[in-house]
């Protein structure tokens, strides 16, 4: 069981301060007890790298980071933050480098998965950690494994495909959450 825990919002639609940078996306910051997860890394290293340091985060601190799925929204920062912590594995499922595509009215698909040089710094750095079933990061800490969706209004949110031709539906079936143990 964790005894403290501090989340930090990094990246969000919308800043909370006038010296953030707002971007699509997600990154947070958990400190639970001893240890520092960086969770999502946001669509941008600019916005990412901007907003730790004017949140006084220190990114190389980070102990593990956590991937929650494979869209450029919340891995666009990894390459930026594997260049800076050259220890943290990264945990993720396998899936989550596989390519995704999102279809608009307006022309053809367009690519929006893990930018490629996020997915080759994770192939080739040996610190990737698939999580393909529930697990435990830390003490009290744990990953959800990939959360399947039962029912019809668990919709995607999108029009996401696995293919450029959008032929193949995406279930984004690389989803995960973390979840923290604590007292409350």
């Amino acid at each position: 069981m964790v005894r403290t825990v501090s989340t930090t919002l990094l990246i969000d639609n919308t800043a909370g301060h006038s010296e953030l940078i707002a971007e699509h996306g997600l990154s947070l910051w958990i400190e639970a007890d001893d240890t520092r997860i960086l969770f999502d890394t946001g669509q941008s290293a600019e916005a990412l790298l901007h907003n730790a340091r004017m949140l006084g985060i220190d990114l190389s601190r980070a102990d593990a980071i956590v991937l929650s799925h494979g869209h450029y929204d919340h891995t666009g920062g990894l390459a930026a933050v594997m260049e800076l912590n050259r220890t943290a594995p990264v945990y993720c499922h396998q899936n989550a480098l596989v390519p995704r595509y999102s279809l608009r009215d307006d022309g053809p698909a367009h690519e929006i998965g893990m930018p490629k040089k996020s997915s080759a710094m994770l192939l080739e750095s040996g610190r990737l950690r698939p999580v393909n079933r529930p697990q435990e990061l830390a003490p009290g800490i744990h990953l959800t494994g990939p959360i399947p969706r039962l029912t019809a209004f668990e919709d995607t949110g999108g029009a996401f495909f696995l293919d450029p031709e959008a032929r193949h539906p995406d279930a984004i079936d690389d989803d995960l959450s973390l979840w923290i143990e604590t007292a409350g």
